[in-house]
């Protein structure tokens, strides 16, 4: 029961902090379902964070969890990575992303994400952990500087994001969870060339130059161990064989177009690949989806785009840009199964007045607003979930978001 003393209730709020390490650790490991929950947990105190774990320790782990959408504005007055719960309709804040404003992130799979800084140093993080694993930089590398000399040239501004920093790397994604496999493989796809793209796998000291055909991917995921699937925005299809030598035959297969017809994502689901596609003709026009199951049986002569009627199995697809995932809805009964979730962002610019004491400054503010839609395929219903408005910072061309499912395991080895 609360105590009516303002002052005893500061005592008990305080002795929070002196909750036995046992019963904490107990509670955080064996009651939390959920990951907001357990971060939140973590936030309390210094005392608290220092006893709980980063990762839920074995064999005690959590249920499957729906993902976070992730909001890189690079605010430096609010430095840690803001993250939208749709389990719980709320915003908190990731401390492990507490110099996110400093980055861009160029790229997230199995809930880690890529993070391009200023001086062009790409790293891996898992912004529920911290855990962090450090890339070859960039900076040097001919084919991905985007500056005149390759790289050496000196920039008067090397200690600040610049605007050709967010067309450096195109797309960027990972084969497989860092977490789970040793053998993990990460590949970029540069905004400046449309011919080659770069491979790091564990281990590697240097980005490999892999090099293709013209094609510049709008998506890519990987759909077997070292292949991967990729599009257009106008449907071209060419399939990446990461598994052969770098650049030898077979590594491009170009293949016939796929019907694209609006913006497309693709998504893996359950073992199978779907391409699904979202088109709106104008803002005030409801969105069409139109969802088809992607067959490889034919290859290396085509893919097969098989349209299917509003039948995902009763999985839950989450759609962004190279960064699309599923949840099987038996895991969250509060929602609806065959459902397609997507982002709409809308920006503008507000021009304000500062007085000073000499003279009136004209400055300019970036905001936003995100709004998140769900569409129930069976039903034929399209309803906005959730809107949530911000501030982006300087230098962004617009809100970057990215679905990012808690990824609370230990990492191999520790």
């Amino acid at each position: 029961m609360e105590s009516p003393d303002p002052k005893r209730r500061r005592v008990t709020y305080g002795s929070w902090s002196r909750l036995a390490i046992n019963i904490l650790i107990d509670v955080a490991s064996k009651h939390v379902t959920s990951a907001a929950t357990y971060t939140a947990l973590r936030s309390v105190c210094r005392s608290w964070r220092a006893a709980v774990p980063a990762t839920v320790p074995a064999p005690h782990r959590l249920p499957p969890q729906l993902p976070f959408l992730l909001l890189f504005t690079r605010r430096p007055r609010d430095p840690t990575g803001p993250a939208f719960s749709l389990a719980t309709n709320r915003t908190i804040a990731l401390r492990h992303l507490y110099d996110s404003h400093q980055s861009i992130c160029v790229g997230s799979c199995y809930g880690w994400v890529l993070l391009l800084d200023h001086r062009y140093n790409l790293i891996l993080r898992n912004p529920f952990t911290g855990d962090t694993i450090r890339l070859p930089t960039l900076d040097g590398t001919p084919a991905l500087d985007p500056r005149p000399s390759g790289g050496r040239a000196i920039c008067p501004y090397k200690d600040k994001l610049l605007f050709e920093h967010h067309f450096i790397v195109h797309r960027a994604i990972l084969s497989s969870d860092p977490s789970a496999d040793r053998r993990f493989l990460v590949v970029l796809f540069p905004g400046t060339s449309i011919s080659r793209c770069f491979t790091w796998r564990s281990g590697d000291n240097f980005w490999t130059v892999c090099r293709h055909p013209s094609f510049l991917p709008e998506e890519i995921i990987f759909y077997e161990d070292r292949r991967c699937i990729a599009i257009s925005p106008d449907g071209e299809c060419a399939v990446f064989n990461f598994s052969t030598a770098d650049g030898d035959d077979g590594f491009f297969t170009r293949v016939p177009k796929l019907p694209v017809s609006g913006s497309p994502f693709l998504v893996e689901s359950a073992g199978n690949v779907w391409l699904v596609m979202v088109k709106r003709t104008t803002p005030e026009e409801e969105a069409q989806i139109a969802i088809c199951r992607l067959d490889f049986s034919s290859l290396p002569d085509k893919v097969i785009a098989v349209s299917q009627c509003g039948d995902l199995g009763g999985r839950i697809m989450f759609l962004e840009q190279c960064n699309s995932m599923s949840v099987a809805s038996t895991h969250f009964p509060g929602l609806e199964g065959d459902s397609v979730y997507f982002t709409e962002t809308n920006w503008r610019s507000l021009k304000y007045w500062r007085d000073t004491y000499w003279r009136s400054l004209k400055y300019w503010r970036d905001t936003y607003t995100t709004t998140i839609w769900e569409c129930q395929l069976k039903k034929g219903i399209i309803a906005r979930r959730h809107s949530f408005e911000g501030e982006s910072g300087l230098h962004t061309l617009w809100p970057r978001l990215w679905w990012v499912p808690p990824n609370l395991h230990k990492k191999l080895g520790e």
